[in-house]
């Protein structure tokens, strides 16, 4: 028994045409970082941690009201839960349907705990921080891993939604999302310089 968001990368991009976001030729280094040129230098980007990024902006957009188009996680998620678990699923279902899951053969044992505490046992007092914790709680857990092999489509997918965060730098932990090297520093270290 799964329960499984269900995407595409091909039916990422919704913005309007003007907002046409020019993605540049990825390469995939160690499963886990997404590497591109630019004019100043290269640059890195963490995988997981960018999916991350993406995937909270997406949910609080979504928990807060926004009018966002929300769609499905790109990659399946799979996740195990006790029958006490299950029920505290079911009991906030909407929620998860709400955050755009679709969900597949649930049976009784599926999700996970620290998503359930977000939304069942939490004691925190606002709405908002509980949306928050919940946005990174699933965000966390349901964002690619460093491992994942991507497709050339799952990388310019990841890397145009990336782009459109409003806070790209960082993930829902605060560490780098993006490291840049410049041509002057790979110059120096060539000894080129």
């Amino acid at each position: 028994s799964a329960m499984q968001p269900v995407g595409h990368a091909a039916h990422v991009s919704s913005a309007p045409a003007a907002d046409v976001i020019e993605v540049p030729s990825l390469l995939q280094l160690r499963r886990t970082y997404l590497l591109f040129e630019r004019d100043d230098g290269v640059v890195l980007i963490d995988q997981h941690s960018a999916h991350e990024r993406v995937l909270y902006e997406r949910l609080m957009t979504k928990l807060t009201g926004g009018d966002a188009i929300v769609q499905t996680l790109l990659f399946p998620l799979t996740l195990h839960l006790s029958p006490a678990e299950a029920d505290a699923f079911e009991a906030h279902r909407d929620a998860f349907v709400a955050l755009g899951f679709g969900i597949e053969g649930f049976g009784g044992q599926t999700l996970v705990r620290e998503t359930l505490a977000s939304l069942a046992g939490d004691r925190i007092a606002s709405t908002a921080a509980r949306h928050e914790r919940l946005a990174m709680t699933v965000a966390c857990k349901a964002a690619i891993k460093a491992g994942d092999v991507l497709s050339l489509a799952e990388m310019r997918a990841l890397y145009t939604d990336l782009a459109r965060t409003t806070l790209p730098a960082h993930d829902v932990h605060g560490r780098q999302t993006i490291v840049q090297l410049g041509w002057d520093e790979l110059e120096r270290r060539f000894g080129r310089a």
